[in-house]
């Protein structure tokens, strides 16, 4: 028994992920394209779970767009003109889509031959400072600690 829709009618059809995946096979991401065609990207993403049919459709146009990239890429070694870094940018978006790369690096700091980085400790002891400079300490305490500079 089908189930009654609820909330506002879908704009999905054949036709909507047709159109979709050939305006990724100009180079764009599936979000842009579904910008084009006057659909959130909020909702292309629930139907690819709803519709296989629209899954197909958006694997068909994200491996139209890597092709897009890729000649553009090919023809700037040839000597074509262009623009390498919008070219790079294209390629590294459509590939970050398909495989989940992204381009971050993670640093970890060490000491000397991979030990810890030795961490100095202050004292400060408050009872040689004098009553304006305790305030003036208490203030910049209580600024950092998100508090309230009044005591």
């Amino acid at each position: 028994m089908e189930m009654p829709q609820t909330g506002r009618p879908t704009k999905y059809s054949a036709e909507i992920g047709d159109q979709i995946a050939d305006a990724m096979a100009e180079g764009l991401s599936l979000e842009a394209a579904a910008a084009a065609c006057g659909v959130s990207p909020r909702v292309v993403f629930d139907w690819q779970r709803r519709h296989p049919a629209f899954l197909q459709a958006v694997e068909r146009g994200r491996a139209q767009s890597l092709l897009f990239w890729e000649r553009r890429a090919i023809a700037l070694a040839a000597g074509a003109g262009g623009n390498a870094n919008i070219v790079s940018l294209g390629l590294k978006n459509r590939s970050r889509a398909a495989s989940g790369w992204h381009d971050s690096q993670r640093l970890e700091h060490s000491g000397p031959d991979g030990s810890p980085i030795p961490v100095a400790a202050t004292t400060i002891d408050v009872g040689k400072l004098s009553k304006d400079d305790r305030d003036a300490l208490k203030r910049v305490l209580l600024t950092v600690s998100g508090n309230s500079a009044e005591a």
